[in-house]
């Protein structure tokens, strides 16, 4: 097959994307033994102290945890998942185990993590901070069955959390496994958008892959700016009035009606001139970030963050052959 043959550029970047994949997954599991490595390492600076002889205090123990407390704030968890693990040694606390379990997801040590949980849970099985980290564990692990296990055992307790709720609900209906006593009367996320209407952008997201006219045609003529990442790069924004803006700020055709401010900035320059970059605001903890999470990397929080549109120079991928 000749080099220049263009279905032989298509196989090489399908190859080149294979080993780009496998490295990636290479380099993390690598990182993450050497993260155990490193952590067994620190732990073994301390052996040489005899614990069990060590008598702590109330004042050293407060004195050792706000030192631990430091470290975590710093993001330096791997000294002070010692200092925790060293208390937890010489005093029996749920909330030192906490901590603990806590320090292990942030560190990426889930399995830890998990076992941590398992052990407050085995002692304290309606801790309901342990009980939401475990989601946030099991969400990691990719253990969808599992989140279900613990929200429905929230519904046990009488605790709503409709958001957590909504999202199983959804991972479930995009597998097209909606068939268990779990789902009730939902079915589809149709249903899904229907009963929980703060799914929009997860539904919209996952319409404009499977039935873009359907997408366009549900969102609200009120929310055209508030998902404008999703469309913005698409050739296929239909020519209807709540559209109209969109399409004149990309040149595509003119409109007086006035439209927010970058908008209205990129009507008026030349084609070609400027583009919209997105970023993302947690309405929670109002971190700012590069990509849109569905659940918020620094608070966790589902469904809150919100877009931020900034106007860049156009930027143009050309003459790229693979």
């Amino acid at each position: 097959m000749d080099y220049r043959d263009p279905l032989f550029s298509v196989i090489m970047f399908f190859v080149i994307v294979l080993i780009s994949v496998l490295v990636t997954i290479g380099l993390g599991k690598i990182r993450e033994y050497l993260r155990e490595k490193n952590l067994e390492e620190f732990l073994k600076d301390f052996e040489y102290i005899k614990i069990e002889n060590l008598k702590l205090d109330e004042a050293s123990i407060d004195a050792l945890y706000l030192l631990a407390k430091a470290y975590e704030k710093e993001g330096d968890f791997e000294k002070s998942l010692k200092i925790y693990l060293w208390i937890s040694k010489n005093i029996k606390s749920i909330e030192i185990l906490k901590h603990i379990a806590t320090l292990y997801y942030k560190a990426g040590f889930l399995e830890k993590a998990k076992k941590t949980a398992y052990q407050i849970l085995s002692t304290k099985p309606r801790e309901i901070e342990t009980l939401k980290l475990l989601i946030l564990i099991d969400e990691k692990l990719n253990n969808l069955q599992e989140i279900i296990n613990v929200l429905e055992i929230f519904e046990e307790l009488e605790i709503s959390l409709a958001e957590e709720k909504a999202y199983a609900l959804f991972k479930l209906a995009l597998k097209k496994n909606c068939n268990i006593e779990f789902c009730e009367d939902v079915k589809s996320i149709d249903d899904i958008y229907k009963k929980y209407p703060f799914v929009e952008r997860e539904y919209l997201k996952e319409l404009f892959i499977t039935d873009p006219k359907k997408a366009y045609e549900t969102i609200p003529e009120n929310k055209i700016y508030d998902y404008l990442d999703l469309y913005w790069n698409r050739n296929d924004i239909p020519k209807e009035n709540k559209f109209l803006n969109i399409l004149a700020a990309k040149h595509l055709m003119k409109c007086s009606i006035q439209a927010p401010f970058e908008i209205e900035v990129l009507k008026q320059t030349k084609k070609g001139f400027a583009d919209l970059e997105f970023e993302y605001i947690c309405s929670n903890c109002k971190k700012i970030f590069p990509l849109y999470s569905t659940r918020c990397p620094n608070c966790h929080d589902l469904f809150k963050q919100k877009l931020l549109v900034n106007i860049v120079e156009k930027k143009e991928l050309q003459n790229i052959e693979f």
